[in-house]
């Protein structure tokens, strides 16, 4: 479990001293994805996408040394023109974290009814979607951090394990983020897998827990129009946390 340690004026001063072009990256995309997302897939749409999250994915790292590199916009427009692949994004993004949740026992469980039959099935379609991302946006990518980055921009679904919010869960006291890099795991029965399809649930427990200091702070940020974008903003609390002068969550167990 995870328990916000920070009050409303380190969550906001958190939210404002994240880089700005970022916040402009999420909000430009996400206009674009909820359009995409809100209605049939469309060759328009798809392409419309593709443009916003090439250039986005480029300022956030990719194409640099030691990054994957991003397929052309024709071909990532393409792959988002694939009815299936559009059908998984706007299940995940219609879900949201506040449909997850933990037991008193750290059990993962769902606060309402979902597509999904059981937590395997939650798992096995997370990684898959990630795996999608993976080859659809990049070239021979191996990691997770990049299609974390697409899936977030995407639906805002949860954080992406880039080097930066790996450490804020590892200040948070959350064990397996010291490494240098996280590769996209096979499937949710090893700790790589498990973590990211845990973490999830963790977030979204978090979020009701202190939804109404969350969304004070967000109100008062610069940026209130992330009230409705939980997984994004435990994303900027992560990313932020990586600084020794900021504590804002840890694990409560």
């Amino acid at each position: 479990m995870l328990q916000l340690i920070g009050q409303t004026t380190d969550i906001k001063s958190a939210i404002n001293a994240f880089n700005a072009s970022y916040h402009a990256d999420y909000a430009h995309v996400r206009k674009i994805s909820s359009r995409y997302l809100a209605a049939d897939v469309s060759t328009e749409r798809a392409g419309e996408l593709a443009e916003a999250l090439y250039a986005a994915l480029a300022n956030w790292g990719a194409c640099t040394r030691k990054a994957p590199i991003l397929r052309t916009t024709r071909q990532i427009a393409t792959a988002l023109s694939c009815k299936a692949l559009h059908s998984r994004f706007v299940c995940l993004d219609r879900i949201g974290l506040d449909a997850l949740n933990l037991d008193p026992a750290g059990g993962r469980n769902f606060t309402r009814e979902t597509p999904f039959s059981s937590l395997n099935q939650f798992d096995t379609e997370l990684l898959s979607i990630l795996e999608a991302l993976a080859h659809a946006l990049f070239i021979n990518n191996t990691n997770v951090t990049y299609p974390m980055k697409a899936l977030l921009l995407i639906t805002g679904f949860m954080p992406a394990f880039d080097s930066q919010v790996r450490k804020g869960l590892q200040r948070a006291g959350i064990s397996g983020f010291s490494g240098t890099q996280y590769l996209l795991p096979k499937n949710a029965y090893r700790a790589a897998g498990q973590r990211i399809c845990h973490l999830p649930f963790s977030l979204g427990q978090c979020w009701r827990d202190n939804k109404a200091l969350l969304t004070e702070a967000i109100l008062q940020s610069n940026y209130p129009e992330l009230s409705t974008e939980p997984g994004r903003i435990f994303d900027i609390i992560l990313f932020m946390q990586r600084s020794p002068q900021r504590r804002l969550i840890l694990s409560a167990g």
